[in-house]
């Protein structure tokens, strides 16, 4: 999207929120982000000219006598399964049996132009998702883009767009179970009339998939074999070939809203120690126990046992039991192993893809960290 288009609705859509008058906005763009550590932006949004913004802008707003930060965030038309996705895999020669985009799975990073526009309209009438998400001013759209306008929220604590990796605290793990938790149990009600997110998965389309799994498997133990060992490549074969004996644990749960993407590249904590949730380009209809096998992927590390991981599960489900959706103890945990069971073999089968067209520091910590968690979580599926 132009940065005239932005600056041309800006004024109007500021004005709104703030009840100033909009020929008194003055607008003062900041110097573009230093994306050196995501490499992936201009192939996510393709070629840009020097009016053109990719991702994430921020400016100052004068609005009659007070100054305020904003950030700007452009949604490209098409998603990253349309675009990124396939660039990876024509450029790295990975051998997939179909199209990437006409597996089942794919469902989450394609057609997602209006998702996270829609997300944040969602939040309006949603406050325990509005809770968790920058204060939200509006957007703006043109030529099918959308312009997303948010307050600034500054340093936000944990949040490392880059994935260094540095394990969190288990205080801020559980803070972030609790904020996501309200929110799963908050959408169970509207999720059936939500018709712009994708469908959930269940035990016969992620077992349709299979063939992807595997193929993104075998390239990656041939191209990481210090990564994906022999060992690894056994156990999650294994976990491919049995996905309709533990995917069952996961789609008795109720139906919510997912961020799915929800680890410290997207999620972090304001100044007061608040949850915050950025990026929900990704969002999608899932089991609760997905955002929590996601975040316990990337913000543990192998030394956890099963003691505190099962408190940790506590947290989350004692999060949707206060927010009016209980989930009896063994429900919950059999569908967070099934859902550490699909991170093992989707997600991160995924970030091995990303890794195979560029430098992603953390892989080889959540690779370790998801297969120590599918060791230690067996005994829920029992």
């Amino acid at each position: 999207m132009r940065f005239s288009d932005i600056a041309a609705g800006l004024p109007e859509l500021v004005a709104t929120a703030t009840g100033t008058s909009a020929a008194a906005i003055v607008i003062d763009r900041e110097p573009p982000p230093d994306t050196a550590d995501q490499p992936w932006l201009g192939v996510k949004y393709g070629p840009s000219g020097d009016d053109d913004v990719h991702g994430v802008v921020g400016l100052q707003v004068h609005a009659g006598d007070r100054l305020r930060d904003l950030v700007v965030k452009v949604n490209p038309v098409h998603g990253i399964g349309e675009t990124l996705i396939p660039w990876i895999v024509r450029e790295q020669s990975i051998d997939l049996p179909q199209p990437y985009p006409l597996f089942h799975s794919t469902a989450e990073v394609v057609a997602t132009g209006t998702r996270e526009a829609n997300l944040y309209e969602l939040s309006r009438t949603l406050p325990e998702l509005e809770a968790i998400l920058p204060t939200f001013y509006g957007v703006i759209a043109v030529h099918g883009e959308r312009a997303i306008v948010l307050a600034d929220e500054g340093t936000v604590r944990g949040l490392d767009a880059g994935g260094s990796r540095i394990r969190w605290s288990t205080a801020d793990i559980e803070t972030a179970l609790r904020g996501v938790g309200a929110v799963h149990a908050a959408s169970v009600a509207i999720i059936g009339d939500v018709a712009w997110l994708p469908r959930r998965p269940t035990a016969d389309s992620m077992a349709a998939d299979a063939a992807l799994w595997r193929a993104l498997l075998c390239d990656a133990s041939q191209r990481f074999p210090e990564i994906v060992t022999t060992a690894v490549h056994q156990q999650r074969s294994s976990l491919i070939d049995t996905i309709a004996e533990w995917h069952a644990a996961k789609d008795v749960l109720p139906t919510v809203l997912a961020h799915n993407d929800f680890n410290p590249r997207n999620v972090g904590f304001r100044s007061d120690g608040r949850l915050l949730a950025l990026d929900w380009e990704m969002a999608r209809k899932d089991s609760p126990t997905r955002d929590v096998a996601e975040l316990l992927t990337f913000t543990l590390d192998p030394s956890v046992i099963e003691p505190d991981l099962r408190r940790l599960a506590r947290e989350h489900r004692q999060a949707m039991a206060a927010n009016g959706v209980p989930i009896a103890e063994d429900a919950h945990l059999a569908a967070l192993a099934a859902d550490l069971r699909a991170e093992a073999i989707d997600r991160i089968g995924m970030q091995l893809l990303f890794a195979a067209a560029f430098d992603l520091p953390y892989i080889p910590a959540i690779n370790a960290t998801v297969d120590h968690l599918v060791s230690a979580t067996a005994p829920w599926l029992t």
